[in-house]
């Protein structure tokens, strides 16, 4: 018989199987679509989620950091559902989180969640599951693979699913000169209501100019050809109808524009947004929040990098 019992300190507690095992989990942020890769890419940035595991003698969780307060602890905690379709039941550990992922949506921080703890429930099992495994089935929690992968495999990730259900990928490292200057708004869009503002089909016309920029962007990526992001990161799916959802999106647009930067867009569905950018890193973000004093939001920038490693375990 499991005993539940939430404390007034944001823990979780259930009594299980004891596991002699230290371990820490890593798991990079990303940001995902890229404009054109609509549920198809995924970039790691340098943001992080860290878990940190340590025996005891019952099964707890405790949260800290960004969005802490809305991180739950009981059966709907991410990292915990992801261990469990591992594990089944749960071994007596102290789980601590730690996110260090903004909390306003856009950049990763339940597909960190999903990776983390399969993967430290892969550990603990005597990592019984291969990579690829272990990436269909954070696929099939997340919902899309865009989040998951990059998270799980870090860099560049491209994603297809295939004819019988499951998920293929292809990961391309990132060169460092390539940033990202993000504006990180203080209220997040859920993903389910920025999806459902999505219109059920489009033109062929829209479809085509979506395969041939994304296509442009991934050759643009993978070559290390980044002057051509800007004229790849067109998109005709769901851009401009997301875009609705994010105060003052056309203003942060043109201030990047001018700023210098090679392209603006929606970090994942929103409600964060990122600017690509090669040398005028320091200009845009300043450019950024120059604009947030000027209209008075709560909200930050960020200067972000791309990160070629992925979720990463740790033995204490």
């Amino acid at each position: 018989m499991r005993l539940f019992v939430k404390s007034p300190v944001r823990r979780y507690i259930l009594i299980s199987k004891a596991k002699e095992q230290s371990l820490k989990i890593v798991v990079p942020a990303s940001t995902s679509n890229l404009g054109p890769g609509f549920d198809t890419l995924g970039l790691a940035v340098n943001r992080y989620l860290v878990i940190n595991a340590e025996p005891a003698s019952r099964f707890s969780i405790e949260v800290a950091g960004e969005g802490a307060a809305e991180i739950p602890v009981d059966e709907t905690n991410l990292t915990l559902q992801a261990m469990r379709k591992i594990l089944g039941s749960l071994p007596d550990m102290r789980l601590r989180i730690e996110n260090g992922i903004p909390s306003c949506g856009g950049l990763g921080a339940s597909g960190a969640a999903i990776a983390g703890g399969l993967l430290l429930a892969n550990e603990l099992s005597g990592r019984k599951l291969e990579a690829d495994e272990i990436y269909n089935i954070a696929v099939g929690i997340e919902g899309h693979p865009d989040n998951v992968s990059a998270a799980l495999f870090g860099g560049l990730v491209v994603n297809a699913r295939g004819g019988n259900g499951s998920y293929s990928k292809i990961r391309i490292p990132v060169e460092g000169r390539l940033k990202m200057v993000a504006v990180l708004p203080d209220s997040r869009i859920e993903t389910r209501a920025a999806r459902k503002i999505l219109p059920t089909s489009v033109s062929l016309g829209e479809a085509v100019s979506n395969v041939q920029h994304s296509s442009l962007l991934v050759a643009a990526l993978a070559s290390g050809n980044y002057d051509m992001i800007g004229p790849a990161m067109h998109d005709e799916l769901h851009e401009k109808h997301r875009k609705k959802l994010i105060p003052h999106y056309d203003e942060f647009e043109k201030a990047a524009a001018a700023s210098g930067a090679l392209s603006f867009t929606i970090s994942g569905a929103g409600s964060s947004c990122v600017a690509f950018c090669l040398g005028e890193t320091r200009k845009v973000h300043e450019a950024f929040a120059a604009l947030i004093g000027k209209l008075g939001l709560k909200w930050r920038s960020e200067i972000l990098e791309p990160v070629n490693r992925g979720a990463d375990v740790v033995s204490d």
